[in-house]
Parts: structure tokens; C-alpha cells; sequence
């Protein structure tokens, strides 16, 4: 354990969901108080809110910790030991765009920032950024951590894999540990004070994790687990929220089908055909609907308005203090300092050179994938898993290529890599669809993108195709 107290940068201080978590972990976590929180935000009323708040929170806790803030980003990277993105543009007003305008040809995203046209075009919105601000990291803070918060996680994981030098993981807080062994535990009847004697191996692309193995006390128990999504899936109910729609019922039935239990339905539900609607014989329960961006608008809405009542002294500050609690990235950094043994899910490649492991033996050693790793101020290690089923093998690599060629599609500003890209895309039934969905998208957010080429041939420099891309957003 380092005595030194880090210096964290969190570039996108405005993402709330984030945001005000990493001010409460900056001062409660044994590993973070007392060190610098740099936050960085474009928006000037934004970043004025949050710096206020997290010195109010510093003042009030007694931690020690500082804060800084700025709309540079470069000036907030030299003495980093973390530097955190988490930055989106006008995430609900785009991600709306894209899931309505795909909706219309027959393709119904319930998350849109991940897989289909919403997972691509989110991917084009904001890696020319994140390479941008790599490369900045590479040069002004080189011994920091990049982590990457920022949706596709599996793309811009393989992006700065492929394209920056950086030390870097991405980051989903679906898994965040022990929260997800326990809640599996509860389901079938584990005293969740056994936990030690619970083992779980997942695996796969972020977003279309898998449960391949269960024992309790060297007992199978992943049957038990599954037979429960049956259980809860008899009476359940529509909630309404696109991502939470009968996902016990999902769970069970892909589970039917492929032998290993889906561990993150919400978005995994999006990654495949079956539940669009557009089948000859339906599926038991409504296709999927669209996500709910408007709610998302309000939701926001409504936690700059909590933020403002405690800088007006409206709520108290020790309620703040009292209701917040950590998140996945922090507990991660905070692990990192003290190397206390806990364990966390991480996307990072399929081995790792230091210990010689590849995880999941069947599918390639740069294949992206979120995996249980141990960690400390050396970075993660990945855990090994053992092997996807076939079927599960083949629709993980059909992902994987998708990621990909989006990454090569961005890096080029090729068209022709965009098409081929959604023609292998699950929810895609058609070349034709492909196209016209693209060039509606760009249509409709051609302040963001500028010219891109029809053709392969052109490849520009990393620094050009950052350069080149629009605003800078973080």
C-alpha cells in the first residue's frame, strides 16, 4: 500500500452518474481521501456546479482531500495517476436520434449506446476524443491509468487497444463485485455470509457477458440459478423501462438455448434478433421497445436540481454524505492504492503477458471481453473462465468483428466500413437497411461529422481522424 494519495482526473465532470459518486469516494474511501480531485468539464455552469460541490463535500467530510477544476484538459493531465473518462455529448438528445431513426427500418434498440446503429454512431461521437485526450495522456502523464467509462465500452477499449500506448482498461459497473456474486447467491438460497464458497465464472463482450459455470462448495449450482429466472419469469410483470422489460423471461429462455445464463439481460436482450418483432411466429412477450430517452433527459434533470438544493443550502450536506456511496471506478482506483484483494470485473484483452493466462481458452488472445480480474498498483490480471459454448463462441466473434470494424470504420472515416460493419450487425436484416440507416444518421447529426470518404483507400493518422472529427466533447 502507497502512502502517496492520488491525483485523479475525471474528464467529463458533468456525467452525473459518475460525477457525484467520485466526489463522495474522493472522501470516504481509505485509498482517496486526502488526494486531488481535478475535474474537467467544457460546460462552464457544469464544471462550476460540480467543483463547488465536491469542495463543499471536502469542507464538510474533513478529509483533507482538494479540488481543482478546469475546461482544459491538458492542463489537468500533468501529475495524474488516474485519469477517468466519463464525458458524453448531449447523450439523451443523440442517443434518441439514433434509436428513433432505426426504429423507423424495423431495429428497436432498448439501450442504444452499444450494439446496432446507436452503438456505432455513439462510438463516432465521441473515440475521436477519447484518442485525442490518449494521446495527451501518453505525452503529459505517461505512468497514469486511463479508464475509460465511456459507452461502447468494448469499442473504445479495442480503440485504444488498437491506437494509443497508454496503459488503459475500460470500465462497466454491471458486475461491480461483490454486488453481482451476491445478489446470484440470494436468489438460490445462499447465506450470503458464504460467499467464499460461492465461485461464478462470466465472461464475454461487455454487454453480452455469460454465466459458462456456478459451484457452491464444489457444487453445480448453475442449473439452480437458471431454474430461478424461470421461477421469477412466471409472474412477471411489464415495468415499463425499456431495459428492464422481461428480462427474468430473456434470461431463462436464452439460458434454454445456449446452456449458459446471460448476466447482463438489459443489454444483451439488444444484442440479438429474436425479441425485434419481426419473426413469423412471436416470441411469448411484446418485441423490445425503444429506449426511454426522454425519461433519461428528466432523470438528469432532476439530479442537477439535488446537486443545486445542497449548493443553496437547501439540502443538507450530510445527506449527501449519508445517501451517496462509491462506484464501480472508484472502488477499482481505490483497490489500486491500498491493494486491499478485491476483486472486480474489467474489459481488457483475452491474456495477459504477466501471468501467461488466457481466460477464455477458445476465443483469440486480443479479443476484448469483460473478465474477473485481481488487481493492484500494477494494473488487472485477468482470472481464467474456460470456454464458450458453440453458438455462444460464433455470436461473440460476430460482436467482436462488429466492435472492430467500427474502430477501422472511425479511424478511416470510411463509409464502406460503416456499411460492412452493421451488415454483420444482429439486429440488421438487410445490406439495403444498412446503408439507409447510415445515411439518415448523418443526416440528422451532420454538425458532428463532417465529410467521410466512400472509400477504403483513404487512411488517415490517428491525429487526423481526431482532429477532423467536430468539437472536441468531454
Amino acid at each position: 500500500m502507497s502512502n502517496l494519495k492520488p491525483t485523479i482526473v475525471i474528464i467529463g465532470a458533468g456525467s452525473l452518474f459518475f460525477g457525484q459518486k467520485a466526489i463522495w469516494s474522493m472522501n470516504h474511501l481509505g485509498g482517496l481521501k486526502g488526494g486531488h480531485l481535478v475535474l474537467v468539464d467544457t460546460d462552464p455552469d457544469n464544471l462550476d456546479r460540480m467543483v463547488r460541490l465536491a469542495k463543499l463535500a471536502a469542507e464538510t467530510s474533513g478529509s483533507g482531500s482538494t479540488v481543482t477544476g478546469t475546461a482544459d484538459y491538458r492542463e489537468a493531465l500533468p501529475g495524474a495517476d488516474y485519469v477517468v473518462l466519463s464525458f458524453s455529448d448531449r447523450n439523451a438528445h443523440f442517443r434518441k436520434i439514433d434509436c428513433e431513426i432505426s426504429a423507423k427500418y424495423g431495429i428497436r434498440m432498448c439501450s442504444g449506446d452499444t450494439i446496432g446503429p446507436g452503438g456505432v454512431f455513439r462510438a463516432m461521437r465521441e473515440f475521436p476524443a477519447i484518442l485525442e485526450i490518449a494521446h495527451a495522456v501518453e505525452e503529459l502523464c505517461p505512468n497514469a491509468w486511463l479508464i475509460n467509462y465511456i459507452n461502447p465500452s468494448a469499442v473504445m477499449g479495442i480503440g485504444l487497444m488498437r491506437h494509443s500506448k497508454a496503459k488503459s482498461f475500460a470500465l462497466c459497473d454491471t458486475h461491480h463485485l461483490p454486488h453481482k456474486k451476491l445478489g446470484y447467491m440470494e436468489m438460490i438460497g445462499i447465506d450470503k455470509s458464504k460467499e467464499a464458497d460461492f465461485d461464478m465464472r462470466i465472461a464475454g463482450v461487455n454487454h453480452f457477458t455469460w454465466m459458462l459455470s456456478a459451484t457452491y462448495q464444489d457444487r453445480d449450482v448453475l442449473p439452480d440459478i437458471h431454474s430461478a429466472f424461470h421461477t421469477l419469469a412466471k409472474d412477471e410483470k411489464d415495468e415499463g423501462y425499456a431495459k428492464s422489460r422481461f428480462n427474468n423471461y430473456i434470461t431463462a429462455h436464452l439460458a434454454d438455448v445456449f446452456g449458459a445464463v446471460p448476466t447482463c439481460t438489459g443489454h444483451t436482450k439488444e444484442y440479438v434478433p429474436y425479441y425485434q418483432g419481426r419473426s413469423a411466429i412471436q416470441e411469448a412477450i411484446p418485441p423490445l421497445s425503444v429506449f426511454d430517452c426522454d425519461e433519461r433527459a428528466e432523470k438528469t434533470a432532476e439530479m442537477w436540481s439535488t446537486i443545486d438544493a445542497y449548493l443553496a443550502g437547501e439540502k443538507p450536506m450530510t445527506e449527501f454524505h449519508e445517501k451517496l456511496g462509491a462506484d464501480h471506478a472508484t472502488d477499482i482506483i481505490n483497490t489500486m492504492v491500498v491493494e486491499d484483494g478485491r476483486n472486480y470485473f474489467i474489459n481488457l484483452p483475452n491474456f495477459n503477458r504477466d501471468t501467461n493466462v488466457r481466460p477464455v481458452g477458445n476465443l483469440p488472445d486480443d479479443a476484448f471481453l469483460e473478465l474477473e480480474c485481481t488487481l493492484d498498483s500494477n494494473g488487472p490480471r485477468p482470472l481464467p473462465v474456460g470456454e464458450f459454448p458453440m453458438g455462444l463462441r460464433a455470436q461473440q466473434m460476430l460482436i467482436l468483428d462488429v466492435h472492430e470494424l467500427t474502430i477501422e470504420a472511425i479511424m478511416k472515416r470510411d463509409k464502406n466500413l460503416l456499411v460492412r460493419a452493421l451488415a454483420m450487425d444482429p439486429l440488421v436484416n438487410s445490406i439495403a437497411t444498412a446503408k439507409v440507416v447510415i445515411d439518415e444518421l448523418f443526416i440528422a447529426q451532420a454538425e458532428l461529422f463532417g465529410d467521410w470518404d466512400n472509400s477504403e483507400e483513404s487512411t488517415p493518422t490517428p491525429e487526423l481522424a481526431a482532429a477532423s472529427a467536430g468539437p472536441q466533447l468531454y
